[in-house]
């Protein structure tokens, strides 16, 4: 019963006790909504259930009061707004923020072909691309409307990029071999090797779909806006339902200091699970 929660956090009613819930209970099979209060005005989130890893992420964050006082950064006008930096909470104003210093990784959840770099989209940023995602640091979609013949070229990146993770995969079944062939200078060995994993590599590609935009996708970029260079890349994982207004009101700040930290700065007042602060159903 998600969706009977997706109202307007603005007049979310402050005076409702917020229930006890474990912030590492897991959800597996409904969509989430988190509310971010920020000093520029509120946004909601509506996290996918097919993400469930960044989803239980960023409501196990949101919990534990993670993002409360956390600064934007990584302002782009007509692209993105990032945020995710615990240690900006305190940041003096010539500090630079966004850096991204924690270890601890999400695997990622990368579908193009159901999620995308739409306008309003959230993904989250990576410490390794197409691999994994960073624990905290996500981003929103505010990019311009493009042609379509550019997604046409982006379709041949993606599609280079799922082949080049199949070969990689491959490859490093053979890293101890090729590692002693390169101190030998065996490079015909090494090229025999390579032509096998292309055969390889070919032989699985051909057994998968070839990534291509729908007509839904072409219409979102084409007509409302995004940023498809982003496809392939990073997790989609969720996308702005009420506040969009508040989010590109962010994405024009002047982003004169470090790193894309908007002058003056914007901060999260408090991120919240929207379902946690419901009132519980009446028994029967």
């Amino acid at each position: 019963m998600a969706f009977l929660f997706v109202t307007n956090c603005n007049n979310n009613p402050k005076n409702i006790p917020v229930q006890e819930v474990d912030a590492d209970t897991i959800i597996l099979d409904a969509d989430q909504f988190v509310c971010f209060e920020t000093t520029q005005g509120n946004f909601t989130i509506k996290l996918y259930r097919e993400a469930p890893l960044h989803r239980h992420n960023m409501v196990r964050l949101a919990r534990k009061g993670v993002y409360d006082g956390q600064l934007f950064f990584g302002i782009q006008k007509g692209y993105k707004i990032q945020c995710g930096d615990e240690k900006s909470k305190n940041a003096a104003p010539d500090k630079e923020i966004g850096i991204d210093e924690k270890e601890d990784t999400i695997a990622s959840e990368i579908d193009p072909w159901k999620f995308y770099h739409k306008r309003g989209a959230v993904g989250q940023a990576s410490t390794v691309q197409f691999k994994f995602s960073t624990s905290q640091q996500f981003y929103i979609v505010t990019g311009k409307k493009g042609k379509e013949s550019a997604l046409k070229s982006q379709e041949n990146v993606i599609n280079k990029r799922y082949r080049r993770a199949v070969k990689d995969s491959l490859t490093q079944f053979h890293a101890k071999e090729i590692r002693q062939w390169q101190k030998e200078g065996e490079k015909k060995k090494i090229s025999k090797l390579n032509d096998k994993l292309d055969e390889q590599t070919d032989a699985i590609m051909a057994t998968r779909p070839t990534f291509e935009y729908s007509k839904e996708q072409i219409k979102q970029y084409t007509t409302v806006g995004g940023a498809p260079n982003l496809d392939g890349l990073y997790t989609v994982f969720g996308e702005i339902t009420e506040g969009m207004d508040v989010v590109e009101k962010i994405s024009n700040l002047p982003a004169t200091r470090k790193n894309g930290r908007p002058n003056p700065d914007v901060r999260i007042i408090r991120a919240y699970v929207i379902e946690d602060t419901a009132e519980p159903a009446q028994q029967q």
